[in-house]
């Protein structure tokens, strides 16, 4: 997603993966025969019997913590019955809500659907169902809803926050407000000149964290598109490069600067899911006659996603709702403190202990005033 979304762009970006990984799961367990296997492979998983308990697994670890809240609605036409069985499916291991909705009345269609999204993001996502995107032939809409909110196991103290430059690239600067802390944390660090750090900066109390950021920076001023390069555009994943780093962190004193910010971006995603194998779900030839009772000949029209992420001294609000629409048819210890200074363009990671991605956010340009950017694509 990261790649194909945000990679060797100058913007601001904040995406969940796993946003989308759940609701295009809630759409494959409808889908049959060609569809279903082509929805499997763009989501990178062998379509297995225990696939639903993973699912179910996954969203009730995460649900755990104090920090993050999961939401899942299918909303679907009047004149349509769901199938029994994807009805349970989807209620048991999505914990899926279930609501019927008049789509021959887009604005009040959509006006419902963006109340229920805005209420289970903390009033951070609004508008992500469109009205036009709705008419009579629209049948189901599904959606996941999460939203973040972490204290820092460490905060930055806000007397300690002082304006400071924030290099855009190896020349240009803006002044912001920088965040400072200093304290022990795990550590990554890559020499040289297309080397880079990263910081693991956790939330929640000292006894129990579920949640941590990694900040991963460049050393150059102006390395973050050629660190984007070496960590996903080779053959093994990202995922797994991933894991190597945070089992390769050591814990040292660090001095860390961070600047304050906020970030929003609207997200099309069909030709992403498109280009992860996905077509035929898109198509006249598309089968998603597991999902409704008499098997109506069904097809995505539009895969959307919002996302929002605000970082400031007490810790991380950030929240993403993603729509899938369906339509019929037609280790070492320094002696001095290690400086991690985020004072030119770097990208993070809010992931569970088990490295579970649920964000991916990159920072490249901050104004300043309130350090807000919006990102529509």
């Amino acid at each position: 997603m990261f790649q194909n979304l945000a990679a060797n762009k100058k913007e601001n970006a904040i995406i969940s993966p796993f946003s989308l990984h759940v609701v295009l799961g809630l759409a494959s367990f409808g889908a049959a025969g060609s569809t279903a296997e082509a929805m499997m492979k763009g989501l990178r998983i062998k379509h297995s019997e225990t696939l639903l308990k993973d699912y179910k697994g996954i969203i009730d670890q995460l649900s755990k913590s104090p920090e993050l809240k999961i939401a899942n609605k299918i909303y679907f036409a009047k004149d349509i019955e769901l199938n029994p069985a994807y009805q349970t499916q989807a209620v048991d291991n999505f914990n899926s809500e279930l609501g019927k909705v008049d789509f021959s009345q887009p604005p009040a269609a959509a006006k419902e659907m963006n109340d229920w999204v805005s209420n289970h993001t903390n009033d951070k996502i609004k508008d992500l169902i469109k009205a036009d995107s709705l008419d009579a032939s629209t049948k189901l809409v599904l959606i996941n809803a999460i939203h973040f909110k972490g204290k820092w196991t460490v905060p930055f103290k806000p007397e300690a926050t002082k304006d400071g430059p924030f290099y855009l690239d190896d020349t240009n600067s803006v002044q912001v407000p920088l965040m400072f802390v200093k304290d022990s944390f795990y550590m990554y660090e890559e020499a040289g000149e297309d080397g880079f750090k990263m910081l693991e900066l956790p939330y929640g109390s000292k006894d129990e964290q579920h949640f941590s950021m990694h900040i991963f920076l460049p050393n150059k001023r102006d390395g973050l598109a050629s660190l984007e390069e070496k960590l996903f555009q080779h053959s093994e994943s990202f995922a797994e490069k991933f894991g190597n780093i945070v089992k390769s962190t050591f814990k040292t004193e660090v001095e860390v600067t961070l600047p304050r910010f906020k970030i929003e971006s609207t997200w099309e995603m069909n030709d992403l899911c498109k280009k992860l194998g996905m077509e035929v779900a898109f198509s006249s030839n598309a089968d998603f006659s597991l999902m409704t009772k008499n098997k109506e000949p069904l097809l995505i029209s539009e895969v959307i996603q919002k996302a929002f992420i605000e970082v400031n001294e007490e810790g991380t609000e950030a929240a993403a709702a993603t729509a899938v629409i369906l339509m019929l048819r037609c280790m070492r210890m320094p002696e001095d403190p290690v400086q991690f200074t985020a004072d030119h363009p770097f990208w993070i990671i809010i992931c569970d202990v088990n490295q579970h991605i649920v964000f991916i956010s990159k920072v490249t340009k901050l104004d300043s005033v309130g350090s807000t950017q919006k990102t529509e694509l």
